[in-house]
């Protein structure tokens, strides 16, 4: 490969790690290419971009990015999975696919500038996703007003019940 070409992998990894909401590093040894790309397919509907990386390239790249603790990571064939907008589901997907298929093992994943090993990824895999943490957040909040509501709704029917019945009675 070239020298231009493996600046430009280089520059293209690294500003990938610098946008990216999550990072995640697994060795896919084993995997064939109808499996590789079943789970590219899998991760691209979740905007999560799975990209094999020289390790010599992403060690530059995560030089260039500033998380140098990674590169320990870099062992064995690399595949990096960059998640562009929710982390989560980009956990969610790899580990359901790490579930199916043995052939994958995740080394290490990147999260807010911290790096964690793979015995965190089941703990993220099983977060609730930003949607679902909103709904309850919202379900929460709103749940004494859903009550609140309800009693006086009561009190205004038993109030009508209490007028109507005095009307039957003066009318009596």
């Amino acid at each position: 490969m070239a020298r231009p070409e493996k600046e430009n992998i280089v520059a293209e990894i690294t500003d990938k790690l610098s946008r990216s909401e999550g990072v995640y590093l697994a060795d896919f040894q084993g995997l064939n290419v109808e499996e590789i790309n079943d789970l590219r397919n899998q991760l691209r509907q979740a905007s999560v971009e799975l990209k094999v990386v020289k390790n010599t390239l992403a060690k530059i790249s995560i030089d260039q990015a500033g998380l140098q603790d990674l590169v320990e990571y870099l062992t064995g064939p690399t595949a990096m999975a960059f998640c562009l907008a929710d982390p989560i589901i980009g956990a969610k997907i790899l580990a359901e696919f790490q579930k199916k298929n043995n052939k994958l093992e995740l080394k290490a994943f990147v999260f807010d500038d911290k790096i964690y090993d793979k015995n965190y990824v089941d703990k993220i895999a099983k977060l609730p996703s930003p949607e679902q943490i909103r709904a309850q957040a919202v379900g929460t909040i709103s749940a004494p007003l859903r009550n609140m509501v309800g009693v006086l709704n009561g009190l205004l029917t038993t109030i009508v019940n209490l007028i109507n019945e005095i009307k039957k009675q003066k009318e009596v």
